[in-house]
């Protein structure tokens, strides 16, 4: 495995897919290079989706990528590392 890089698990949780997805979207998008897995479940019933990322990255990408989606109205973010 590269030096320094982990693999992390992100979990999105969208509140409001119509006023948030578009934004979410636009991040995942900028840190695309360093997500191995995406899968997104909407749950179109609720106006909400669950986003599952993995990412491989140091500690300042996930930060990086966690704040971003972090400061969106309407979207949760958890994360946990999975692997060294």
């Amino acid at each position: 495995m590269d030096e320094g890089k982990r693999i992390f698990v992100i979990t999105i949780l969208v509140e409001d897919r119509e006023k948030a997805y578009s934004k979410v979207n636009d991040v995942l998008h900028a840190y695309a290079d360093h997500i191995l897995l995406r899968v997104g479940y909407p749950i179109h019933a609720e106006n909400i989706s669950v986003i599952f990322i993995v990412l491989k990255g140091d500690t300042d990408l996930l930060g990086g990528l966690s704040g971003k989606l972090g400061q969106i109205d309407g979207v949760k973010v958890r994360s946990m590392v999975v692997g060294r």
